[in-house]
């Protein structure tokens, strides 16, 4: 069953704005920025070719970009599910999902990655709390992505067997929030979509952006410790000790 055009244009939104929020960050980036860990660039600038200037810097960026960008994009699959769901969710859940006369109060996650134990202990709290306040309401654990055999044991111990809250994952998830088991491929394909025509307000590519960027980051990283070799070495362990 083909999404409505009204949901593809918000799921749309959604990723594109998460996109245009990363170009935000990349724009913002300057030298002083980026945390450089000498000890670790020297300990793997054999095996991963760090020994010039741009190599470092194209590094340092990825490791900036990939270190806030798996909760954020957390954000971003929530607010695609709110597009399937409807009302105020109630304390502790993310979404609200109506199926007859059964509200479902459903906190999301993005995958079935572990969650640390007192934040699975907290969520199941939160989760029941909100059960018994809506009397016949039914409590649930959502993940986005991952098979059910990649599930961890925190969720498994902490969220469902001691905390009675079920969960479902991956394509289940989905299919129970739209009621359509082709719901997560629809999505999948808005992503891909998105991400072969993404532009931003001027008309560039989120790779362009970042290679504008690292040339950029180079200069400056060149002016404090230099381009490459003994001197580059030196520098980057005196001004960063």
């Amino acid at each position: 069953m083909a999404l409505a055009m009204e949901k593809r244009e918000r799921i749309r939104e959604v990723f594109e704005k998460f996109l245009h929020n990363r170009v935000k960050t990349i724009r913002r980036l300057k030298i002083t920025d980026l945390d450089i860990n000498p000890f670790l660039i020297r300990l793997l600038a054999y095996e991963l070719g760090l020994n010039n200037s741009k190599a470092i810097v194209t590094w340092l960026i990825h490791q900036r970009l990939e270190r806030g960008i798996v909760s954020s994009f957390g954000t971003a699959l929530q607010s695609v599910a709110r597009v399937f769901t409807e009302g105020n969710p109630a304390e502790g859940a993310d979404v609200l999902k109506r199926k007859g006369n059964i509200p479902y109060h459903i906190q999301v996650k993005s995958g079935p990655n572990a969650i640390p134990k007192d934040l699975a202990v907290r969520i199941s709290e939160l989760l029941r709390s909100a059960q018994r306040r809506n009397r016949g309401s039914v409590a649930l654990y959502g993940m986005c992505y991952g098979s059910r055999e990649r599930v961890s044991s925190i969720v498994r111990k902490y969220v469902e067997q001691e905390g009675g809250i079920d969960w479902l994952t991956g394509r289940e998830f989905w299919e129970f929030i739209s009621d359509d088991p082709t719901c997560i491929d629809e999505v999948y394909a808005i992503a891909a979509e998105v991400s072969e025509t993404f532009r931003d307000p001027q008309g560039q590519s989120l790779a362009e952006i970042l290679e504008s960027k690292i040339e950029e980051l180079q200069g400056q990283f060149e002016q404090f410790y230099g381009q490459s070799g003994n001197e580059m070495w030196e520098n980057l362990l005196q001004h960063n000790s």
